[in-house]
């Protein structure tokens, strides 16, 4: 029997799983690529704005009153931790517990700096897609390209907000359990001071406050981690954007012997070295924001895994550091797979320039093309300061 390929409205092979109820959830808003973008950019504004950093948000202010609560909760948050680690000093689980929860603390802290401290060039980057997106979209080969990098970020985006708040959920409703069948446990090692957990009424109190604060947390881990997934599948898509123009600039040098294309191939040689310009000013761009963001995540997330691995190995039945661990190996691990995924694409943009058929081109432009290959050799590369955000470092911090 012949297998059939369904095809969407555009004649395109219909995806299928996750990634056809990605792109038809898309649709629904809009076949237009241009207003999906849009949707996304504010379906992540909407979750930053649950804590005061909806950027994107025209006339946004960074001293609003909600961010401000947030920067004192954030301040109390901090003390309540270092007393929660002082009072459980020779208590090996509760103190590593608490030593986990506060360099949390220091993950939230970067991650509200780096967004706010650097909102002005955030906002230019999203100005720069926006017309992207307004330039290159009507083609069909092009919208394909634009479709399919909306579909890898939501489709990111949401696999990231599942795993990021089922680990902390599967915490709470453990605990509650075993609260209502044994005895009193909290999912985390901080608590209230002076609130005890012995009784009911403490017991409450402590576990409402550890859940507003791992909410808050988990806010603004999903908020950060989806705008920098958005970021770097658009660098992404500049790239494949690049790489199309390329090949049909092969298309036409290859046809060229005669001399009749070579305006054409000239123009369009202009209009990929002004793309790709703008490209490494994007790329590089998005690479100076998240460098001190990467340096203090995956500086927290060692030592997070280190004491992690310390109590398990000593504590086996510490069910709380196996879902721990996992949470904080996934955000590790989408990192630096798609800091692995650009630096793919960039060689793979080096190559596509070399294999451009120069030999049917005038001197002067296979110059030009000479000096779009060499800029192309020094792409921008995510880093977290020792390092380039690869899977290579995935190994050397996990």
């Amino acid at each position: 029997m012949k297998k059939t390929q369904t095809l969407t409205s555009q004649g395109q092979p219909e995806a299928s799983g996750l990634r056809a109820l990605v792109r038809r959830f898309l649709e629904r808003r809009s076949p237009d690529p241009r207003i999906q973008h849009t949707f996304i950019v504010q379906s992540i504004n909407r979750v930053g704005g649950m804590l005061g950093i909806d950027i994107f948000t025209p006339g946004y202010s960074s001293t609003n009153l909600l961010l401000r609560m947030v920067l004192l909760n954030t301040f109390t948050f901090f003390w309540i931790n270092l007393y929660s680690l002082t009072t459980t000093y020779g208590n090996l689980v509760d103190f590593m517990y608490s030593f986990e929860t506060l360099l949390y603390v220091g993950i939230a802290c970067i991650k509200m700096y780096v967004f706010i401290k650097n909102k002005t060039l955030i906002l230019q980057m999203h100005q720069y897609m926006i017309d992207f997106f307004d330039h290159f979209h009507g083609d069909r080969e092009q919208d394909e390209l634009l479709e399919r990098t909306l579909n890898n970020t939501t489709l990111l985006s949401s696999l990231f907000a599942v795993c990021s708040s089922s680990a902390p959920g599967l915490l709470f409703v453990g605990s509650l359990l075993w609260s209502i069948a044994v005895e009193y446990v909290l999912p985390f090692g901080f608590f209230i001071p002076t609130v005890g957990m012995d009784t009911l009424q403490g017991y409450t109190l402590n576990y409402g406050f550890q859940m507003l604060e791992t909410t808050l947390m988990v806010i603004g881990i999903i908020s950060s981690e989806c705008a920098f997934f958005m970021f770097q599948q658009n660098a992404c898509l500049q790239v494949d954007m690049l790489r199309l123009q390329l090949g049909r600039l092969s298309e036409l040098s290859a046809g060229n012997g005669d001399g009749s294309s070579t305006k054409e191939i000239r123009t369009r040689i202009q209009t990929i070295i002004q793309h790709h310009v703008d490209h490494l000013d994007y790329s590089k761009s998005m690479c100076s924001l998240f460098e001190m963001h990467f340096f203090i995540v995956f500086g927290c997330i060692f030592f997070q895994l280190v004491s992690n691995v310390v109590v398990i190995v000593s504590v086996p039945d510490w069910y709380p550091g196996y879902f721990l661990f996992i949470m904080l190996t996934v955000q590790l691990f989408f990192s630096c797979a798609l800091g692995e995924t650009f630096n793919i694409k960039s060689d793979e943009l080096t190559v596509a320039i070399y294999n451009v058929p120069w030999y049917n081109m005038e001197v002067r432009d296979q110059k030009a093309m000479r000096l779009l290959l060499m800029a192309s050799q020094n792409p921008g590369r995510l880093s977290y300061g020792f390092g380039t955000v690869n899977m290579r470092a995935f190994f050397e911090v996990h």
